[in-house]
């Protein structure tokens, strides 16, 4: 490659991989190539790569994901919490295409906690489903989900079928919910969770703990959903 002189060979680098993201050679969430395949691309040594990597990193335009490389960074989706949030809709209206896999479905006993915001008896069986959701093929968030088996059995099998919970709550004469409460924490994943992400297990993820009632104000989900931080920002919004 030829270069121009008097501007650093980094920064150059820097420029061509900012124009290969532009016109589409690299896409959002694409692993760019390892140092040694782009300093022999480049004909430099890899401190120059790095350097050039480190500046787009700086920029925001790639993230380094320790142990897997170097990705483009995806834009942010803003995912707002209000009094209905729909996981569907909300990615259809950033004109994304919406996605959620079913990972596990089981029956389970009430714990405790649970129990208590779902308002049933402990020991009580309840549905557990676990999906990822995934937008443009990219995942954005894994989600655990628990529902009294009393009102919803059956419904693991509709949510393969309609791949949104919301729908599924139709099957059941649910055709409004509503969130009652929200809890946000910032935490590390787990690594089951930092693989279903596809994002670096060092790498903060936020999660909520949220509670949906219906129209008469029972209980019907209570729900843990781990999002990437990379790839989502949660907007708190008022009723």
């Amino acid at each position: 490659m030829k270069w121009q002189k008097g501007e650093a060979i980094w920064k150059q680098i820097e420029r061509q991989l900012l124009r290969d993201i532009a016109q589409g050679i690299f896409k959002p969430g694409e692993k760019l190539p390892t140092e040694n395949e782009l300093a022999k691309r480049f004909e430099v040594n890899r401190h120059t790569v790095r350097s050039a990597i480190a500046a787009l990193t700086e920029a925001n335009v790639t993230r380094v994901e320790q142990g897997r490389g170097t990705f483009v960074q995806e834009a942010l989706l803003d995912y707002p919490l209000g009094s209905r949030t729909r996981f569907s809709q909300i990615v259809t209206g950033r004109h994304r295409l919406p996605d959620k896999q079913l990972i596990k479905s089981e029956v389970i006993d009430a714990s405790k906690a649970i129990a208590k915001h779902l308002d049933v008896p402990i020991g009580s069986a309840l549905i557990y489903l676990e999906s990822i959701s995934v937008a443009d093929d990219i995942p954005l968030a894994h989600s655990i989900s628990y529902l009294p088996q009393n009102r919803f059995k059956g419904i693991d099998q509709i949510f393969i079928e309609t791949k949104s919970l919301t729908e599924s709550l139709k099957s059941y004469g649910i055709y409004d919910y509503t969130r009652k409460q929200t809890r946000i924490i910032a935490q590390i994943p787990s690594a089951k969770v930092a693989n279903l992400l596809k994002q670096a297990k060092n790498k903060p993820i936020l999660q909520t703990e949220s509670i949906d009632v219906d129209v008469v104000g029972k209980p019907i989900e209570f729900g843990i959903t781990s999002f990437s931080s990379d790839r989502v920002q949660l907007l708190v919004q008022g009723n």
